[in-house]
């Protein structure tokens, strides 16, 4: 069964973008990035991601760089998004949807963004692994990675790094503990 990989950024505060939806500041991609990140980006041939994340990412010089080579499925109600070769516009169940890609041959699935799907595939159970990365900086408001309320989700550390730019990286799993 392929795993589905929540990787994002958020701000100390948790925010995943700022209160216009600017994401600005944000880091650059620093020179030096650990090969084993390289190494997990390397196994993802599949991203999932909500509307506004989409939108957001074709905005950008070189935003939809990353879809290259990989299916992209979109969450969205809208109808009216504008065709992009390989990308799939949803308009069902997220959950049913990735449960059915997990279900799928193939490699990683990459949640890359929204808030709202993170939330909702997380408190489904779908989310095999998270890993988080930390920006040195307070926004004080934004859109926050999590919607409330959410389910309780124990997770278990496997790892934490400090990368040279000051960027904290966290990487969890679901845990398989009993509560």
């Amino acid at each position: 069964m392929r795993k589905v990989l929540l990787n994002l950024t958020t701000s100390l505060d948790g925010f995943i973008a700022d209160r216009n939806g600017g994401i600005d500041w944000l880091l650059p991609m620093p020179e030096e990035v650990p090969s084993d990140y390289h190494e997990l980006m390397a196994t993802v041939d599949t991203l999932v991601m909500g509307r506004v994340t989409y939108e957001t990412s074709i905005s950008l010089e070189g935003g939809v760089d990353i879809f290259e080579g990989k299916k992209v499925f979109v969450f969205t109600q809208r109808k009216d998004l504008k065709p992009l070769a390989g990308v799939a516009f949803i308009h069902e169940s997220a959950e049913k949807t990735v449960t059915g890609l997990k279900e799928e041959d193939g490699g990683t699935i990459w949640l890359f963004g929204g808030g709202q799907l993170a939330t909702a595939l997380s408190d489904a159970g779908l989310i095999d692994e998270y890993l988080i990365a930390v920006q040195p900086i307070l926004l004080g408001d934004g859109i926050p990675l999590w919607r409330t309320p959410h389910a309780s989700t124990r997770l278990e550390s496997t790892m934490a790094r400090i990368w040279t730019d000051g960027l904290v990286e966290m990487r969890y799993r679901q845990s398989r503990m009993e509560d």
